[in-house]
């Protein structure tokens, strides 16, 4: 069973840009960029005196303390992960033990892939062919994928407007702090 475009698009998204393998504890950057965390972390070659690095994707600067863990893609990967595992099972597997005929089928109940003299046998459960079987649970990654797309788009914008908020609440107290120095001797001019 070769992969189809959706899992090949699914896949693209789950490549760490650096090692161009599947990510592994993926960390995300600002920039919405995710990494294998032992990649990211070994990325020493785009930093400066001041701890200041780059994206190595879009060259957008970040300092290692605001690498996040992206524990949604890192779950993403785990079940394309264990649906290639099962992919592959079946490929190499898709033989019935007891009745050495192909599996064409797919028993929801009991989770597991039967033959056409299996079926007999699972009366009653509920039956799919093997396709529709994958292209559901491919369907079923592709939302939990957009879904994490938004919700870090979402992260993000929440991030930036953060920021922005800290950074007029430090102009204020600047702007406190050279009054107060200006008006009277006080312990906070330093």
């Amino acid at each position: 069973m070769a992969m189809d475009s959706s899992q090949v698009n699914i896949k693209e998204e789950l490549i760490c840009p650096i090692c161009m393998d599947l990510l592994i504890g993926p960390l995300s950057l600002d920039c919405g960029h995710s990494f294998c965390q032992a990649c990211i972390t070994a990325n020493k070659s785009l930093s400066n005196l001041e701890g200041e690095s780059r994206c190595p994707v879009c060259q957008r600067t970040y300092y290692p303390w605001t690498l996040r863990p992206n524990r949604q893609l890192a779950n993403i990967v785990e079940k394309f992960r264990e649906v290639n595992v099962r992919s592959h099972q079946w490929q190499t597997r898709n033989v019935c033990e007891r009745h050495g005929e192909n599996c064409r089928n797919f028993c929801k109940e009991d989770g597991k892939a039967i033959c056409s003299r299996c079926v007999q046998e699972h009366q009653g459960h509920q039956i799919s062919p093997m396709e529709e079987v994958v292209k559901e649970c491919q369907g079923k990654l592709q939302e939990a994928l957009k879904k994490l797309t938004q919700e870090q788009q979402e992260a993000e914008e929440l991030e930036a407007a953060i920021s922005e908020e800290r950074d007029t609440w430090k102009d204020v107290i600047n702007v406190i702090r050279r009054y107060v120095c200006g008006t009277r001797h006080s312990p906070f001019c330093v």
